[in-house]
């Protein structure tokens, strides 16, 4: 099971990397149909980092899904 935390409010969420931390850039985003062994979607981000080295960070479909719209709501729109 891919897990995901959803943080509404994320100003200092993460105090374990307030030492330092590498921070990348969303360079694309892809859905994988049948991302899950249950055949469910995925969503898998691409990120560039500085070094240049890539690295995929994936989460379902229905994940994402509900954290957008957790934001939204938090933001006033529905």
């Amino acid at each position: 099971m891919i897990a995901l935390e959803v943080i509404i409010d994320g100003d200092n969420c993460w105090p374990d990397l307030k030492d330092g931390f590498v921070t990348g850039e969303w360079v694309g985003i892809a859905r994988l149909s049948n991302g899950t062994a249950l055949g469910n979607a995925t969503v898998t981000a691409r990120i560039r980092l500085p070094d240049g080295q890539t690295v995929l960070a994936e989460t379902t479909l229905a994940l994402l899904e509900t954290a957008v719209r957790a934001f939204r709501a938090a933001e006033g729109v529905i």
